[in-house]
């Protein structure tokens, strides 16, 4: 299930939060079909920055736990990231840089988790 963990968002923009994260839900689910997402295997963090000078001038975006798998290639990640970038610059005209950063994740090397909100069996 990947996860985006946004920084640099000011509180200025804390009102547009839920439409951006459905906007970035969307993107990663629709704009490569090769992921084989659901909206449902997508979630959206954006964690207090401790910094007050600066914020919304540089938006870095992190993109965790998207699980390597072979189809998963190079190519695959960089056009995950444009159109996240593509995505973000949207609702951050104002900002000087928009990144994203795709980090590997194999759950061979530590993954545990369970799912609470389904019953179970």
């Amino acid at each position: 299930m990947p996860a985006l963990i946004i920084y640099g968002v000011p509180e200025s923009k804390t009102g547009i939060l839920e439409e951006l994260t459905h906007a970035l839900i969307n993107t990663v689910v629709y704009s490569v079909d090769e992921l084989k997402l659901k909206t449902s295997d997508v979630s959206v963090f954006y964690p207090k920055d401790l910094k007050t000078k600066g914020l919304g001038e540089e938006i870095i975006i992190f993109v965790d736990c998207l699980t390597d798998k072979p189809e998963r290639t190079e190519e695959i990640r960089n056009r995950l990231a444009q159109a996240i970038v593509e995505t973000a610059v949207k609702y951050f005209p104002d900002a000087n840089l928009v990144e994203c950063f795709i980090r590997p994740f194999n759950p061979k090397q530590g993954f545990a988790g369970i799912r609470l909100d389904q019953p179970s069996k």
